[in-house]
This record gives C-alpha cells, sequence and structure tokens, in this order.
C-alpha cells in the first residue's frame, strides 16, 4: 500500500478518517502489518482525495464495507 510514514495523518484512514491501525506507519517493529495480506481494489483509490493519495493506508473496516 503506501509509503512508510509517522505523520498524525498517517494513522487516519484517507476515506472515512478513522484509525487505519495500520503498523507501517507507526511501529515498524510490530512486524507484518495487516494490510500487506490485502487486496485492495483499483476502485477504492478512486474515493481517496488525491492530496491524501499514497500518504496512508485505507481502514480494515472500510476495505470490507467496500469490497462487501
Amino acid at each position: 500500500m503506501a509509503e512508510k510514514f509517522d505523520t498524525a495523518e498517517s494513522y487516519q484512514c484517507p476515506i472515512c478518517n478513522e484509525n487505519n491501525n495500520c503498523c507501517n506507519s507507526t511501529n515498524k517493529s510490530l512486524a507484518q502489518c495487516w494490510c500487506s495480506g490485502e487486496f485492495f481494489p483499483q476502485a477504492i483509490f478512486v474515493l481517496v482525495p488525491y492530496d491524501k493519495l499514497r500518504k496512508s493506508c485505507i481502514c480494515k473496516k472500510y476495505l470490507d464495507e467496500f469490497q462487501g
């Protein structure tokens, strides 16, 4: 997914602004993040505002709702 960032914005889903629980943007020593094993359909990225692209991870809740 996104490059590794550690900013306040990187903790938020760029679509719903909830906590994305992505350890790629927090403590990198936590091992592989949940998002590394997920499939993100290309269509979901259309929902991300341009200025937030590749700055934070889409949250699992929103990903599941989108695919559901």
